[in-house]
């Protein structure tokens, strides 16, 4: 059965109107029965009754409404962003599973609203613990392709919260990952980029040196990995040599990355890095609504009944337990939730 707990947890396979109709265009609205069309909510207390708070059943009209009316469900979406950031703890605490900022962050995205922008990097500089009851797996998942989809073209705001060391380690990474995004999908130059990951990351080695740091995961001393990981993602093929530096070095986890896999990921061309890398659904919303539908919380345990009927008999682990952000036991020195675990 699911749980209100689980909206936090990403299940498998994460202003002006001008440009709604073409964000909306990119979605993949469902075909809707006459039935289903004539129940669409008309208006937004309707939507945010739906919205609000966790319910077992899937908000699909609820969601189609909101996408197919921005004139009624933006404003107040982006009320809730900029409420969110400035109460964290009245949603967080919420018994019944407070949702509506996690909708209004992933269609805000979807409709590339720009004014969503700014609340959402005041959310991310939420000090961590909290931002792990706001958002939970959204906060790598979802979050970075919501910052991505709705930055206007601020790169120096999504660059100052990445090499923020105040900042939550995954706010930063979340960050980080939105600035490579926009430069796959087009909107941010690769040699802008690349500029600033290799600028950044003889910054970050040098400090790393100079304070006898070794990286751990998950700690703002992986800091230097998670630039690596971008430089991978941009096939930044011109950085091979620094990058195998600091390896010899041991400022890489090698734990997390091998640097034969990174030269690997580095000698790609720019096309073969935007067709991986976009490939497993990574890139700016699409189809919403189809990934709200996969998440966690709208689907019943499939192994409840065979579990039940199961021996209750103790079971042993055979391998230790592997976290989303834990390097994949399978050796390819990526994160486990973007290799194996993709779709587990």
């Amino acid at each position: 059965m699911s749980s209100a707990n689980d909206w936090l947890t990403i299940a498998p396979e994460s202003g002006p109107l001008a440009h709604f109709s073409k964000a909306f265009m990119m979605q993949s609205s469902a075909v809707l029965s006459a039935e289903q069309e004539t129940a669409l909510p008309q208006n937004w207390s309707d939507i945010e009754a739906e919205l609000s708070r966790f319910h077992e059943s899937f908000p699909q009209l609820a969601l189609e409404a909101a996408l197919r009316q921005p004139g009624i469900s933006v404003k107040p979406f982006l009320a809730e962003l900029t409420a969110c950031a400035a109460e964290p703890a009245k949603r967080a605490n919420d018994d019944e599973g407070w949702m509506l900022h996690l909708y209004a962050m992933h269609l805000l995205a979807a409709l590339r609203e720009t004014q969503a922008f700014a609340p959402m990097m005041q959310l991310l500089r939420l000090e961590g613990e909290t931002l792990e009851d706001l958002l939970g797996d959204h906060l790598t998942e979802g979050a970075p392709r919501a910052l991505a989809a709705t930055c206007p073209q601020d790169e120096a705001a999504l660059q100052a919260l990445a090499a923020d060391r105040t900042a939550y380690f995954w706010s930063r990474s979340a960050a980080l990952r939105a600035l490579t995004l926009r430069s796959l999908e087009g909107d941010y130059p690769r040699e802008k980029l690349l500029a600033w990951l290799e600028a950044e990351g003889t910054r970050e080695a040098e400090r790393m040196m100079d304070e006898g740091l070794q990286p751990e995961q998950g700690t703002h001393t992986d800091y230097l990995c998670e630039l690596v990981v971008s430089m991978e993602e941009i096939g930044a093929h011109e950085l091979t040599a620094q990058i195998a530096q600091w390896f010899e070095d041991g400022l890489i986890d090698d734990a997390f990355l091998s640097f034969e896999e990174s030269k690997t990921r580095l000698t790609r061309s720019w096309q073969a890095c935007i067709a991986e890398e976009l490939d497993h659904g990574w890139g700016y919303p699409r189809d919403i609504i189809g990934e709200i539908g996969r998440w966690a919380c709208f689907h019943d345990d499939e192994d409840d009944e065979e579990t039940e009927r199961e021996s209750q008999a103790p079971i042993k682990r055979e391998a230790p337990k592997v976290g989303r952000n834990d390097p994949c036991p399978c050796g390819s020195g990526k994160k486990y939730k973007k290799c194996c675990g993709a779709n587990a």
